[in-house]
């Protein structure tokens, strides 16, 4: 079963994560507070939302926008969606997520039910003088692109529509980056580099840097996972590092700018089952020499009882007096071959205002949202705790330049009754 950080990789680039960008602050009205969702990648299948503890309304979505007002003395609110089944890993994900917070929180954000469109660019790139590099990845914005297949020749890969930052990295097979050679602003559709060759030059060669990962728990695995991304102000992501929890490579600083930033992440799991996990997702504007990171203390959770619509329970102390912290339910289950359908909702703090559980809302008398799963069907459940410095959903995909947020995660298996 995976961790969070691969589930919001994968999800986040396959669009289907309830990942969105940096807020803008909601406004308040004469008649309430109005909260807009913006779906930036596809049109959900189905919305609705809720004020205070009414019931799940069919909402419309216009402009690729989802608004609600909450009305005045009223604080609590709930969006939830559908996205289109998705093609990943094997499976057509069918995906429903439910957000649960209050005016206190984030009330102008957006999310993405499907990637960007994308469109072909060409080119051509040259690493032969970076030893060890067998390859080279073309990268572009959100992280998309695809690689030349050898460390010289030509690409043909698809990236985001518009301006794009294209970072062209020679690695070696294990994905590790020897040399950074960035080429800014290029238009997509089009050809990088005014057809010229990115040459690289031994000065594009990255520098190893310590990565130090503390507070590995004890029975987790030891060292811990450790990724190390860069990202460019313009929204452009790639890989430097996969899997070392000890040390990184540097972009050279001639490939820098100001804006730019490093993202680092850390994850482990306990040893005697993989179900318990804890990790942190930290991103600098200062990085790119010595970096430390520390996990949080784990949190255990047996699951929550077998129901069509179950409770979780969340007792954990270990992020309080963080900025945001919220609470994640999710249950998944495979209806046929091929498909994967899970129902993912989010708490935040304030919307609990000192709850500890989470029941998955019964949606199934809004059109568009899913029926339970039939008797006897395997159900997937995962929890987990955010704590750091932006909510959770408002800080994946699309990650800020300085922030923090930490996640501790348990997960398991019940027979649907």
């Amino acid at each position: 079963m995976r961790t969070y950080w691969l589930r919001a990789v994968l999800l986040g680039l396959l669009g289907i994560m309830a990942g969105c960008e940096p807020i803008n602050n909601g406004h308040s009205t004469a008649g309430g507070t109005m909260v807009t969702v913006t779906f930036t990648g596809g049109t959900p299948l189905a919305a609705a939302t809720q004020s205070g503890t009414g019931t799940f309304t069919a909402a419309t979505i216009t402009g690729g926008k989802l608004s609600l007002t909450v009305p005045q003395g009223t604080t609590k609110y709930a969006i939830a969606w559908v996205c289109p089944g998705v093609a990943g890993s094997g499976n057509t994900v069918n995906s429903e997520f439910v957000i649960e917070a209050t005016t206190q929180d984030p009330t102008s954000f957006s999310t993405s039910c499907l990637g960007p469109a994308t469109s072909t660019v060409t080119g051509s790139a040259n690493a032969s003088l970076i030893t060890s590099a067998t390859d080279i990845n073309i990268a572009g914005n959100q992280g998309l692109g695809g690689n030349v297949g050898s460390n010289s020749g030509n690409f043909s890969v698809s990236l985001p529509n518009g301006n794009n930052d294209i970072a062209a990295v020679a690695v070696d097979g294990t994905g590790t980056a020897f040399a950074v050679h960035m080429v800014r602003g290029q238009t997509v559709p089009g050809v990088i580099n005014g057809g010229n060759t990115i040459l690289f030059v031994t000065a594009d060669s990255t520098a190893t840097q310590p990565l130090t990962v503390t507070g590995v728990p004890a029975g987790f695995v030891s060292p811990a996972s450790a990724s190390v991304q860069y990202r460019t102000a313009n929204g452009t992501s790639f890989l430097l590092e996969n899997n070392s929890a000890t040390q990184y490579p540097a972009v050279p600083a001639a490939q820098t700018q100001t804006g730019d930033f490093y993202v680092y992440h850390a994850s482990t799991t306990d040893t005697a089952t993989h179900n318990s996990s804890v990790g942190i997702t930290q991103s600098t504007t200062t990085g790119g020499g010595s970096t430390s990171i520390a996990l949080p203390v784990p949190w255990s959770f047996a699951g929550p009882a077998a129901a069509k619509f179950p409770t979780f329970t969340f007792n954990y102390n270990g992020f309080n007096g963080l900025a945001d912290v919220s609470q994640q339910a999710e249950i998944e289950w495979v209806p046929t071959a091929n498909t994967l359908t899970t129902i993912t909702v989010t708490a935040t703090a304030n919307f609990q205002n000192g709850m500890n559980t989470i029941t998955v809302p019964d949606l199934t008398t809004v059109s568009g949202f899913f029926a339970p799963a039939a008797t006897g069907t395997s159900i997937t459940w995962v929890a987990d705790i955010f704590g750091g410095t932006a909510q959770e959903f408002t800080f994946f995909p699309n990650i800020p330049a300085n922030g923090t947020v930490s996640f501790v995660q348990n997960r398991g298996s019940f027979t649907q009754p």
